[in-house]
């Protein structure tokens, strides 16, 4: 289960995380990543606008551009990913059939599981899968 204490993080230490993460290594150079950081005031404000927006979606998440994993997910990814969910619902006390309960829960990903800081690495949409790889090297720097 995750859970994050919410105590404040130094702003210089966050400064310095990403100062050293910035200058991680990337194919041809590109550093193709752009970082954001919201804590405070501007993290509870997206907090809540991220509940109003889950609040407004039929489908308990909100819709997404590009799929997280292949479809049809195969053997044995798809039973491992079956068998986290379950371990990870069970051990939250909410059972297969309850799909509200297991959205509501599924919602702390939009509040970050309590952290203080929340960091939002994006790239440039006309970059592929090689540079979405780039972005694995900058965490942790």
């Amino acid at each position: 289960m995750r859970a994050f204490l919410d105590t404040p993080i130094p702003r210089p230490l966050i400064e310095e995380i990403l100062t050293k993460a910035s200058r991680a290594a990337s194919g041809g150079n590109v550093q193709p990543w752009q970082l954001y950081v919201l804590t405070g005031d501007a993290l509870h404000r997206f907090k809540a606008r991220m509940v109003e927006r889950l609040a407004q979606s039929t489908e308990g998440d909100l819709p997404v551009e590009y799929h997280v994993y292949p479809h049809p997910l195969k053997a044995p990814y798809r039973d491992s990913r079956f068998k986290n969910g379950e371990d990870y619902y069970g051990l939250a006390g909410i059972p297969r059939e309850d799909k509200a309960a297991r959205a509501r829960f599924f919602a702390n990903n939009y509040s970050f599981f309590g952290a203080p800081v929340a960091l939002f690495c994006l790239i440039d949409r006309q970059m592929g899968p090689p540079q979405w790889s780039d972005l694995g090297c900058i965490w942790p720097p």
